[in-house]
């Protein structure tokens, strides 16, 4: 009776077996964001071997389903032709687990979203491999913030959210982020904006002094109206090719060195925005403070974990590390395309832009 069960269950998953191959799909709402000329979903999957043996992910497939589960579109990376190489992480030991972030994560802008079937097919060494299948119902999002850029420009992303970008890629079982408590990934949206001169250098001769960094004290704004929640204003700022001013335990023991001097502003609705990386001494805000949008709070910097004079930003839906990133669209801003600057009345904006605020 149990072969003849064994052999349902291959037949039934084209030679795998559903099994103990879990998957769990992070955040627990997946949001939709609106790329320049695509719909973007940035969520990870959490893979947990149950089984006994050591599997290596072969196929993720993706079906786009309608009313009454109608397949709208389908998509895949595979072994054929080893599309599956775009997903590092594919091997997971027994009993272990691995996230893995989503291959696919690009959709038509005419298609509808409601309801996504992931399915997943792991190989093995000597059976027949395990199937994993997890729904996604993901929603669209559009912060009710009308977020302006929190720098003038131009200024160019130097590091978004896109595929490749670090901030969508934090690695929460990494024994680091184990020792953090990082539950969430709360960059998930983020930016780095960098200024630059019309060349693209980020400063003048070989920058071991701060000053001849381009975007050094270049003055940073809140991007919305709303209250301060935390404002951090004296620790040092690094230099290039050195080290930070705290220590690994003491990173540990606060997290939030990471983001050196830095303001937190909430606008209400559940979307409170960070601004990091401030100078030492430059942040004219305190906590409780009220905001208006466009109202100078600090200038850009060096501090915390940055090797480069850059301003961190983000929206979540909470304070601190245990958050869920948001897409944070912007208003009222151009991107250059060329000789001309596009003007966009709302809109992404993500790695290797070059934007300003518009006149």
């Amino acid at each position: 009776m149990k072969n003849t069960m064994a052999l349902a269950a291959m037949l039934l998953c084209g030679g795998a077996l559903a099994g103990p191959v879990g998957v769990r799909v992070l955040p627990e709402q997946p949001l939709i964001e609106q790329g320049k000329h695509q719909q973007l979903l940035n969520i990870d999957f959490l893979i947990d071997n149950g089984s006994a043996e050591k599997v290596t992910l072969d196929e993720v497939e993706v079906s786009v389903l309608g009313e009454r589960d109608k397949l709208l579109a389908q998509y895949r990376v595979g072994s054929n032709g080893m599309s599956v190489a775009v997903v590092p992480n594919r091997v997971i030991e027994a009993g272990k687990q691995e996230l893995v972030f989503n291959p696919l994560f690009a959709y038509p802008q005419e298609l509808e979203l409601g309801k996504l079937r992931f399915n997943f097919h792991f190989k093995t060494e000597k059976g027949p491999g395990y199937e994993a299948e997890t729904i996604v119902t993901p929603r669209r999002f559009e912060p009710q913030a009308q977020l302006r850029l929190p720098v003038t420009g131009p200024v160019l992303v130097h590091d978004g959210h896109d595929f490749y970008g670090h901030h969508r890629r934090l690695p929460l079982l990494d024994p680091m982020a184990v020792a953090l408590n990082f539950k969430r990934n709360f960059m998930r949206y983020s930016y780095d904006f960098v200024i630059t001169d019309d060349k693209g250098n980020m400063y003048k001769g070989d920058g071991s002094r701060n000053e001849d960094w381009y975007g050094w004290g270049a003055p940073v704004s809140a991007p919305a109206a709303g209250k301060v929640l935390r404002a951090v204003s004296g620790m040092p700022d690094n230099g290039k090719g050195k080290p930070p001013s705290f220590t690994r335990e003491q990173f540990i023991a606060d997290p939030s060195l990471m983001w050196g001097n830095h303001v937190e502003i909430d606008h209400g609705n559940g979307e409170i925005s960070l601004l990091a990386h401030l100078k030492q001494g430059s942040v004219t805000v305190k906590p409780g403070d009220p905001v208006k949008a466009g109202q100078q709070v600090g200038q850009m910097g060096f501090s915390g974990d940055a090797f480069l004079v850059h301003l961190h930003y983000d929206l979540k839906n909470g304070p601190g590390f245990d958050a869920d990133a948001l897409p944070a669209p912007f208003s009222g801003f151009e991107r250059l395309t060329g000789k001309q600057w596009l003007k966009i009345g709302r809109g992404q904006v993500d790695s290797g832009d070059i934007v300003r605020r518009s006149r």
